[in-house]
């Protein structure tokens, strides 16, 4: 009998989890901020949160059977300070996840978002209008209540018809806080750019283990999903690392990122540089591979081609993509005429060195598929990762993907390494 019952309960509880949960009644809740981080993670264990990092200070889910006034929530994010629950900031729409809509569709989403923030907090309104140092232009409103603030930013485009402009929504986030007014993220971001990331010590970040691993340990993760953001996460997460809490979605919106093909490396850093004065950091190129060094590549390639008796390469000016050139390549001649010189990888090893030892994470662009790496496919494309460390004993290069926990620490044989990338770039304090 005890064993059926036990059945039944089980059955109804994953039909539950089936049908979905609603954020609502959580975010109403008068004892909200007295919650621990074992307390969340317990009660809500069943959404699909995880810890972002061994510090346990942030949980996030992106679990599709969450929702809020009805509609779809695309991720939420828990912050904890002190032991307890500090902020929630829930996803109701971003390009990236949702895809486009038009402009009667967002104003069908906004509206459901006011009226279900009317009917949850039973107070009025405050618009907060649009802050002059925010990089986006995002508009902010806010409802006030004795347990909880809530702020609700949103961001579009408007159509100008006459231009050609298209109308385009980026996000919609709300962010619940304790009775204190909540800044946005690039609020935030340039408002303390000066005491934080100016501030920084990057030598103190990094540690060296028993093993020989040179590594920065403090690089905070971000898991960026189903969307192609890989530049527009790893920008974020070196960001977050000197201590400016920027948002991949504001990010996407200035790099004008696409969920599908991604960022592309120039228009990330295009826009970071108009940011760099006011979020006090400067963008430096390590690498990055010209036509000229394509060519160069392709020729020593076909030399070792031809003595394998394998293709060669077509022309590089006739190819339509980098991964359509590195696509034709077999990796062990693509690594013998990447390493046949070894001032290359000599090189590519001492600006990992040198960058590592100052505390410098770097944005590591590379082609994946080409050399082998467990749980990654053939061809699989370009792609942004960090590199956050290095060891000489093993001669490995340490790196980490932005894509969740389980990617925090990677490491991968120096010679591959430099065989697979395409760029490296730096975003750095200015700390003098």
């Amino acid at each position: 009998m005890n064993k059926c019952r036990i059945l039944i309960l089980a059955l109804i509880a994953l039909a539950a989890h089936a049908r979905g949960q609603a954020l609502d009644p959580l975010l109403s809740g008068t004892d909200l901020w007295n919650t621990t981080q074992q307390t969340f993670v317990n009660d809500h264990r069943n959404w699909g949160f995880h810890w972002l990092s061994a510090a346990k200070d942030q949980a996030e889910t992106q679990w599709r059977g969450l929702t809020l006034f009805s509609g779809t929530v695309y991720q939420v994010d828990a912050a904890f300070n002190t032991g307890k629950l500090s902020a929630l900031t829930v996803s109701i729409y971003n390009r990236g996840d949702a895809g486009d809509v038009n402009s009667d569709q967002w104003a069908a989403l906004l509206k459901r978002a006011f009226a279900g923030l009317g009917a949850l907090t039973r107070t009025q309104w405050v618009d907060d209008g649009k802050e002059a140092s925010d990089a986006v232009n995002a508009h902010a409103v806010e409802w006030r209540t004795p347990a909880s603030r809530f702020l609700l930013e949103y961001s579009f485009t408007r159509e100008i018809a006459t231009r050609n402009i298209p109308f385009r929504g980026e996000f919609v986030r709300l962010t619940v806080t304790p009775p204190e007014k909540p800044k946005s993220f690039m609020e935030t971001a340039l408002a303390s750019a000066t005491p934080q990331a100016a501030a920084f010590d990057g030598p103190s970040h990094v540690k060296t283990d028993p093993s020989g691993d040179v590594r920065l340990a403090t690089v905070p993760m971000v898991d960026q999903g189903r969307k192609g953001y890989c530049v527009v996460a790893s920008a974020e997460r070196v960001l977050r690392y000197y201590g400016l809490p920027v948002d991949e979605n504001e990010l996407a919106e200035l790099a004008n990122s696409s969920a599908t093909q991604g960022t592309s490396n120039a228009a990330m850093f295009d826009s970071l540089k108009k940011l760099a004065n006011r979020l006090q950091v400067r963008i430096r190129t390590l690498m990055d591979m010209d036509g000229n060094q394509l060519v160069a590549l392709s020729n020593d390639y076909d030399r070792i081609a031809r003595r394998e008796h394998q293709p060669e390469l077509p022309d590089p000016g006739a190819v339509q993509s980098w991964s359509e050139f590195f696509g034709d390549m077999k990796p062990a001649i693509l690594k013998e005429a990447r390493t046949r010189n070894r001032a290359g990888l000599v090189r590519f090893q001492q600006q990992v060195q040198d960058s590592i030892n100052q505390g410098i994470p770097i944005l590591w662009s590379v082609m994946l598929g080409i050399m082998p790496e467990a749980g990654i496919p053939p061809n699989a494309g370009g792609h942004m990762r960090l590199i956050i460390g290095y060891n000489t004993t093993t001669n490995e290069i340490l790196y980490s993907d932005s894509w969740g926990p389980g990617h925090e620490l990677k490491r991968m044989p120096a010679d591959n390494a430099w065989s697979m990338t395409t760029a490296m770039n730096t975003i750095e304090p200015l700390n003098d």
